[in-house]
């Protein structure tokens, strides 16, 4: 049974593969074909160096087969590493409209942003602020 070397780059996440010139690529298809263990073997010895020098992770082995279309994982979990997802993801028409009118008594509440303040600067907004939540009190203590 033929076999490739997968695992992901560091840097993005990507899936990757060893090529046929041992450097990895991001294509299946590309990928260099190990038809014996002992070849397997050595091949993911040198995957395993280039993870300690954090060029990827998880290096491991997987059983492909080849098909019409070309190298397919045998594995559900590697068919959607190398593929993608199973199941269609396009974006949809949206169901709810945000221009709709609002459920009568059910007014909607005014977006609010978060700040960071740095104690010890004053903010020309903060005596707004401490206004509009009615905290002055407790503020001042």
């Amino acid at each position: 049974m033929s076999q490739v070397i997968t695992a992901n780059r560091l840097t993005d996440g990507i899936v990757v593969y060893v090529g046929h010139d041992g450097a990895w690529t991001g294509q299946l298809d590309e990928a260099k074909l190990f038809a014996c263990k002992a070849e397997a073997e050595t091949g993911l010895a040198a995957a395993r160096d280039d993870a300690k020098r954090n060029l990827v992770v998880e290096p491991c082995l997987v059983d492909v087969t080849d098909e019409a279309g070309g190298w397919r994982p045998l594995t559900l979990r590697e068919s959607i590493r190398a593929l993608g997802p199973t199941v269609d993801f396009l974006p949809q028409s949206r169901v709810f409209t945000y221009a709709a009118n609002p459920v009568p008594g059910h007014a909607l509440k005014p977006e609010t942003k978060a700040r960071l303040t740095v104690p010890g600067q004053a903010s020309p907004r903060t005596p707004e602020l401490i206004g509009a939540t009615g905290l002055s009190d407790e503020i001042t203590r």
